[in-house]
């Protein structure tokens, strides 16, 4: 069981964070407004109220501690592309930036740990298998890494 709780984290993380191919799910797939999903997982109306809820109350928060990783992002750069820069202020910049990252992803794993409580455990199973269904359909969100990883921009 456990080990379905870490699939089903990465499952939504995947889902919320990359979202689907379709243009009206830019902001991210909420799967639990998807009529398919919901037929498929037995959703009631309770526990797609309560799904909602869940992440309009978390999305405030997400929304700024991901501006607060892009800000400490872009000042990392800015102090590894001034030649002025130390290697002190580069870690501490690095260390910033890591700490913001962090928070996000605490932040949003505890938001994915509550919706996978609202689920019970036959719809956590069907979950799961729909994402080893619909996992190959979704686009890559993130290319390949360069074949020259010099760069540090």
């Amino acid at each position: 069981m456990r080990m379905l709780c870490k699939f089903f984290v990465c499952l939504m993380l995947s889902w919320v964070v990359a979202g689907t191919a379709s243009p009206a799910n830019a902001q991210g797939f909420k799967w639990w407004l998807d009529d398919r999903f919901q037929k498929e997982l037995g959703l009631t109306s309770d526990q797609v109220a309560r799904l909602e809820g869940l992440f309009q109350t978390t999305e405030p928060t997400l929304r700024a501690q991901k501006a607060a990783l892009e800000r400490r992002e872009e000042k990392l750069s800015r102090i590894i592309s001034d030649p002025k820069s130390d290697e002190p202020a580069v870690l501490q910049g690095s260390e910033r930036a890591e700490a913001a990252r962090n928070e996000l992803g605490k932040t949003r794993t505890l938001m994915l740990f509550r919706m996978h409580r609202i689920l019970t455990d036959d719809q956590n199973v069907k979950m799961r298998q729909l994402h080893e269904h619909y996992k190959d359909r979704r686009p890559r969100s993130n290319p390949p890494p360069d074949p020259e990883p010099t760069s540090l921009s």
